[in-house]
């Protein structure tokens, strides 16, 4: 492996750049077919992964807690590496310990380590082969027949050592602290970089970080959601941000992303949720198609791009590309607009609940609040039908009426007739509670949470009314407070009584709306009577009372579409600007952390600060440093 190792040719484009998120230095390094990730956590349990796209493979390793914490110090920059087949990065590392011992070593696909860093157990396997050199080499095949190695070389007298019982330690020279050179390596086929200079227009915000994880994203195969724990295709996370990111992408780059989508169509027109690649492929099916928003979200995207954007002078080439399978993507999208029609049918027909877009059979997660907890255990979700399926209803009806795709007589008339009745569904969804009843429950709430009440209670100066995050099995209301009117603001014309409803929740302070001083949280249970219910949407989980960053973009730009139109009265714009300048203040002081994926909040002298979600051993995640769709800042205007 040695004897044949040499750097990397050094073509036009290098990206490398890092990001520091509490006690985790996150490095990237992107140059012709090397591109890694590498992350180093210092603290109570330190640990160093490395991410590749490629494959969506990587290497950690995990070590024991030590009595005091340890900080892991990266020095210099990442140095690509080219080793035969194999291609990777080295990293030179200053650990201030005499020692570390490895709990734990997992080489293959970015899912398993994924698995390990929750639950503590790899579920392909761990270590195939080690060699205690010099250099110390840590080599695993994978299932897909691909190779991912780690190789440790120590500095400055240091040594690696095997104990009796395989355990790995890194010993550092008396006196010293502990130096080592770390190289990962992985021999999936890379792929194609769309170089920094050719993704955006001229006239996106100036946003140099924001650029960097896009780049470090975007690939003319297809865009990753995020790294280091999603390097694969996600059709939600692409659909969105492309749709957010439209006004500031060039053409070819909303294509690759489109196309990405269109390739992994389901046989009745569904879209892929998550591509599983690599050796994860070799566990479960290719192609997640279980969740129900992003079948939504394709028709809107594509009308946006291929009717109004710059896609119209590109729409017939474009549509006459032709899947994997050999339909051509005229046929493939019109398959996906056939499959939001039959969906919407039920509720057309019967104007009740149970015949609203609900989540598969078996599943307890199909939007973007895909945590096992993050619909409240709800069936119905709101955004999905308050938003999502009206405005691809009418996008279906707009692509029938434009020519690109093949005649269908009466599709787009059906289309309009779905849409003017799946308006109304966000009416089942309001929740209203009164005056006093919600000043109780809201000081309840944040003496819970060790929170002054008095700035929430003195914002309560009527009923309390906003939208269900979604419906339980018997189509009552979940009375949990949410962001995702932000879904309704930038895809449908709601009503001025419900944007100023929507605009309330966004200004009040948390715990009588959204607003803290770390950002709008995606959720709000203090209106919940029900303990359990309540008990799912904490700062440590996932979708509970934290902070997305992309949901501050979605309503920023939300808020600014329903801003340009002239049939609000003065009193809805004036709610509608308050808002956005509320969300002004709020981007402009979360500006170093927003393309992150999430933060959490911590209470402090009675208010909420911002927290890296992870940080805390209670947290039931962590959050990717890079993030696709919180990216999509860069369609902002400078602020």
């Amino acid at each position: 492996m040695r004897a044949s190792s040499s750097p990397v040719p050094s073509p036009a484009e290098t990206l490398a750049f890092a990001v520091s998120e509490g006690l985790t230095r996150n490095l990237f390094f992107r140059r012709g077919p090397v591109a890694a990730h590498l992350l180093a956590t210092s603290g109570a349990a330190p640990r160093i992964l490395v991410a590749f796209p490629a494959g969506n493979t990587g290497a950690g390793l995990w070590f024991e807690a030590r009595p005091e914490p340890v900080v892991i110090d990266v020095v210099g920059e990442l140095v690509p590496v080219v080793e035969d087949a194999m291609r990777g990065v080295s990293a030179t590392l200053v650990i201030d310990a005499p020692e570390l011992t490895v709990r734990g070593a997992v080489l293959g696909s970015v899912r398993a380590l994924r698995e390990y860093a929750r639950r503590g157990e790899a579920p392909l396997g761990m270590v195939e082969t080690f060699d205690e050199g010099p250099p110390f080499t840590i080599a695993r095949t994978m299932r897909s027949g691909h190779r991912v190695a780690l190789r440790i070389e120590p500095r400055g007298g240091a040594v690696v050592r095997v104990g009796e019982k395989g355990q790995i330690s890194l010993i550092a020279a008396t006196g010293e602290p502990l130096r080592v050179a770390l190289t990962a390596l992985a021999d999936d086929a890379p792929l194609t970089p769309i170089p920094r200079d050719e993704i955006l227009t001229d006239g996106a915000s100036a946003d140099a970080r924001a650029l960097d994880v896009l780049a470090f994203l975007a690939y003319e195969e297809k865009l990753l959601a995020g790294s280091w724990r999603f390097l694969t295709y996600f059709g939600r996370d692409t659909l969105l941000a492309l749709r957010l990111l439209l006004p500031v992408l060039r053409p070819p780059v909303v294509e690759a992303g489109l196309g990405a989508v269109l390739d992994r169509l389901g046989p009745d027109g569904e879209v892929a949720h998550e591509e599983a690649i690599g050796e994860w492929a070799t566990e479960e099916p290719a192609l997640d198609r279980s969740m129900v928003d992003d079948d939504f979200l394709l028709a809107p995207l594509a009308a946006a791009y291929l009717l109004d954007g710059p896609g119209r002078a590109r729409a017939a080439a474009f549509l006459a590309r032709r899947t994997p399978a050999g339909a051509t993507y005229a046929a493939a999208l019109a398959q996906n607009l056939a499959l939001v029609l039959g969906l919407a049918a039920p509720f057309a027909a019967t104007l009740r609940t149970g015949s609203l877009v609900a989540l598969r059979k078996g599943r307890t997660s199909g939007d973007w609040r895909d945590s096992e907890e993050g619909l409240g255990l709800g069936r119905t979700p709101f955004n999905v039908n308050a938003a999502l399926v009206p405005a691809a209803l009418e996008a279906a009806a707009r692509l029938h009426d434009s020519g690109l795709l093949a005649a269908s007589p009466g599709c787009a008339a059906r289309a309009r007739s779905l849409a003017r009745i799946y308006r109304g569904a966000g009416d089942f969804f309001r929740v209203e509670i009164p005056v006093a009843e919600a000043r109780r429950r809201v000081a309840a709430y944040a003496d819970s949470m060790r929170l002054d009440a008095a700035p929430a209670l003195s914002a309560i100066d009527g009923p309390v009314v906003f939208s269900a995050l979604a419906l339980d099995a018997a189509g009552a209301p979940i009375p949990v407070m949410n962001s995702d009117d932000g879904f309704v603001l930038l895809f449908t014309d709601p009503s001025p009584a419900y944007l100023e409803q929507a605009a309330a929740c966004l200004v009040r302070p948390f715990p009588a709306g959204l607003r803290t001083p770390a950002g709008l949280v995606v959720a709000n249970p203090a209106f919940c009577l029900d303990r359990a219910t309540r008990d799912l949407f904490t700062p440590a989980h996932y979708h509970g009372t934290v902070v997305w960053s992309w949901k501050h973009a979605l309503l920023a730009a939300g808020l600014r579409r329903q801003l340009e139109r002239r049939d609000l009265p003065l009193r809805t714009r004036a709610a509608l600007s308050m808002a956005n300048g509320v969300l002004d203040e709020i981007l402009r002081g979360s500006a170093s952390w927003r393309t992150s994926e999430l933060w959490s909040v911590a209470a402090r002298d009675g208010r909420l600060e911002r927290v890296p979600f992870g940080a805390k051993r209670a947290h039931h995640d962590e959050s990717n440093a890079a993030q696709l769709w919180s990216t999509v800042v860069l369609a902002l205007e400078a602020r």
